[in-house]
């Protein structure tokens, strides 16, 4: 079953803070977007149950956008939040996960996240990649939410393997 992006965010954020780095917010967006396109490629499924944006920078999960644009480039010093259902409040958006998708966020984000931002905005702009289509369709036309397909993930993943980054 797919996550809420703010616990995952959540789950990067105290992975990194407790290895003392720092991730700046477009940094996050783009590791949840790798995460999101490696567990669709490796376990057919989505990890992120909301959907990937095309914006100008790369893909992007408007309720993490929403929560963290007011650190702009500046690194993330809080965690993200939701609204309990049960009770009305805002609590910190939480998951709790396997220990092989545990394993699996770990992995990843230790090879993401030394990649500097914008090289990563340059990895998700792969010419004919599920951003780029978006991105060029919209030119053209409307694309209602400017959402991309989960499909065209997956198989942009598995063909391409993320513009030669390697598979985890």
């Amino acid at each position: 079953m797919p996550e809420d992006a703010r616990a995952i965010a959540n789950f990067l954020l105290s992975l990194a803070w407790s290895r003392g780095l720092e991730v700046s917010h477009l940094q996050l967006q783009k590791i949840l977007f790798f995460a999101h396109a490696w567990h669709l490629g490796k376990y057919g499924e989505p990890l992120i149950g909301q959907p990937f944006e095309a914006w100008q920078y790369g893909p992007v999960v408007r309720v993490v956008y929403d929560q963290l644009k007011r650190f702009r480039s500046d690194s993330v010093r809080e965690k993200l939040t939701k609204i309990d259902v049960q009770t009305g409040g805002v609590i910190e958006a939480r998951a709790s996960f396997s220990e092989e998708k545990t394993q699996f966020l770990i992995d990843l984000f230790e090879y993401y996240h030394s990649f500097h931002p914008y090289n990563l905005v340059d990895l998700t702009h792969e010419r004919d990649g599920p951003w780029d289509k978006v991105w060029r369709k919209a030119g053209d036309g409307a694309v209602a939410g400017m959402a991309i397909p989960n499909e065209s993930i997956k198989l942009w993943i598995l063909r391409a393997g993320g513009n030669g980054v390697r598979p985890l």
